[in-house]
């Protein structure tokens, strides 16, 4: 994560982080100033005391454009950059602690570069990294008559590298998981894609398949080429519809979803253009936004709904009623009975199964059953 990326964070969490690290710059400032004048040497304009101050300002210097390098990009030579500054402050400050082993920073320094490199390199080289360091400061009490083997200090290193490795396994699984969602949530698209299209194909090529069957009967039968043009002639404007609804239902898909008030209207006036028989359309109550997943939930159970009366309920009237309550909103799709001969076609869609299907994924209910001559589709959608 970029530092960029970091304060792109909600506000709260910003203001958060900054008052921890001026509080810590403050304190650790004021404890490392006091430690630097109170040890010896002291800092001064020549000899040991101007080394002293030599390496505290390099040490410094490498660790501050490391961590600017680090956290300003992601390019190849910036990550190079920032290890070489890295290994040299590492460095650096282990000449500092040897110089001053109880004030002048070598101890800060080395620990927050060690953080900072093992973050930065692979597992391996991290618990080298950290290996390698608390063996040069053990060996550094060991041989030296002003350092002595200090075992906490000793775990104090070990405790940064495993710190620093936690967290960098921290920060692959967050990614992973994101990832994972990422795929997850593209998967759920393509699933909701599958099904719309399914769902437009089985209505337009299923009613497709009413009219060139009825035209091949007509032909068969009589040979009434007349009646039989009209019903190809339907069959294409069908086609057409179909193509139409396929590139609205993309567009929904993407945000920008039609009003269910009119793609009622316009299914009632299709139906009428294809049977001849009249469909009302009613709303109630005050329309309101609706989600794309839950408007074309309403929408496919209506044009599914009047797909099968036509089919099953030939000469029937059909009536839509979309009520907008308080959770909810109600869609009806109640028929009058058929009054001629049904005429079956082969294949179709999910039908029933598929309408109860989508309601359920948005977490609503499907009722469907005989209503006096007729029959009934009723949708419950929670908005």
């Amino acid at each position: 994560m970029t530092l960029a990326d970091r304060f792109r964070r909600r506000p709260s969490q910003r203001l958060a982080r900054l008052t921890v690290v001026v509080i810590a710059l403050l304190w650790g400032g004021g404890a490392y100033v006091r430690s630097l004048f109170h040890s010896e040497p002291r800092p001064a304009l020549e000899g040991v005391g101007l080394l002293l101050v030599v390496l505290n300002a390099t040490t410094a210097a490498m660790l501050v454009g490391a961590i600017v390098l680090r956290n300003c990009g992601d390019a190849p030579w910036r990550r190079t950059a920032a290890v070489a500054l890295l290994l040299g402050s590492m460095a650096a400050s282990l000449c500092l602690y040897a110089l001053s082993p109880h004030g002048g920073g070598g101890i800060v320094f080395s620990m927050i570069a060690l953080w900072t490199l093992v973050g930065v390199a692979s597992t391996f080289w991290g618990v080298a990294l950290g290996a390698v360091t608390i063996v040069a400061v053990g060996t550094l009490g060991a041989v030296s008559e002003r350092h002595h083997i200090d075992f906490g200090l000793l775990a104090a290193f070990a405790g940064v590298t495993l710190g620093s490795l936690a967290s960098v396994q921290r920060e692959a699984a967050l990614d992973a998981t994101r990832r994972a969602e990422a795929a997850n949530a593209m998967l759920g698209e393509r699933s909701r894609i599958a099904r719309e299209i399914h769902d437009i194909l089985a209505h337009s090529l299923s009613a497709q398949i009413v009219h060139l069957e009825g035209a091949r009967m007509l032909l068969a039968r009589d040979g009434d080429r007349v009646r039989a043009l009209d019903r190809v002639e339907r069959a294409q404007r069908l086609a057409r519809s179909g193509l139409e609804e396929t590139r609205r239902a993309l567009a929904t898909l993407r945000g920008d979803a039609p009003e269910p008030e009119q793609a009622l209207a316009e299914l009632a006036e299709e139906f009428h253009a294809s049977t001849g028989r009249a469909c009302e359309v009613e709303v109630a109550g005050t329309p309101r936004e609706l989600s794309p997943q839950a408007g074309l939930a309403v929408i496919r159970t209506a044009q599914e709904a009047l797909t099968n009366v036509r089919r099953h309920a030939p000469g029937a009237r059909a009536r839509i009623v979309l009520r907008y309550g308080d959770g909810a909103v109600e869609l009806d799709v109640t028929d009058t009975g058929g009054t001629e001969p049904v005429l079956e076609a082969p294949g179709g869609g999910y039908g029933l199964v598929g309408m109860r299907e989508r309601a359920e994924l948005i977490g609503g209910t499907l009722e469907t059953g005989p209503e006096e001559k007729g029959f009934r589709v009723s949708l419950r959608v929670p908005v």
